[in-house]
């Protein structure tokens, strides 16, 4: 199976999760990373902000900007990089570039000051390996970025294998509803 089918086929299945199941599935992935060693001793976390069916990031912005240093990907669409900027509520969210949610203002990070990072993918599989959504946003911040990679999907999304290139850089953590994943 190729990549773009592999990501249609992913994208259609996530696409049918029940709200009920997507809830709850959130919140299990939530309690999940809240419990791992990579949560508890960052000092600054990247997280995305969630949309089409993916596994919901709301209660972990939440729990971040209480505790820790919240930074959010800006999508440049010029040149197809992130740019990691802080944020200080929820509320200065606002729908940036393909209808995700991005802060209001940017203000950036050094990517060397983020400990840990949530990262969105289609597909992951057992060694840690991620599918991405083709543009090569991640792509280019995963090969500068030296914290803790962590993945997390629901578990369907996580397969036995996904198709892999050699600049494609590998997750340190994947978190499911069902488990952490990290003995790859």
């Amino acid at each position: 199976m190729t990549k773009d089918e592999l990501r249609a086929r992913m994208k259609a299945a996530r696409r049918s999760i029940p709200h009920e199941q997507l809830i709850s599935s959130s919140r299990r992935i939530a309690e999940l990373l809240f419990e791992t060693e990579a949560f508890k001793n960052a000092r600054t976390i990247m997280l995305y902000m969630s949309s089409f069916n993916e596994p919901k990031t709301d209660d972990i912005l939440a729990r971040v900007l209480e505790t820790k240093r919240a930074v959010i990907p800006v999508s440049d669409t010029g040149t197809h990089t992130i740019i990691p900027s802080l944020i200080r509520s929820e509320y200065d969210l606002i729908k940036g570039s393909y209808g995700i949610r991005e802060p209001r203002s940017v203000v950036p990070v050094a990517i060397d000051e983020i400990d840990a990072a949530l990262i969105p993918g289609i597909a992951f599989d057992r060694s840690g390996g991620r599918l991405g959504f083709g543009a090569g946003y991640y792509d280019r911040f995963l090969s500068e970025f030296q914290g803790v990679r962590i993945g997390i999907c629901h578990d369907f999304q996580l397969l036995p294998s996904v198709p892999q290139l050699p600049h494609d850089a590998a997750m340190d953590m994947i978190i499911t509803e069902k488990r952490v994943y990290y003995d790859f």
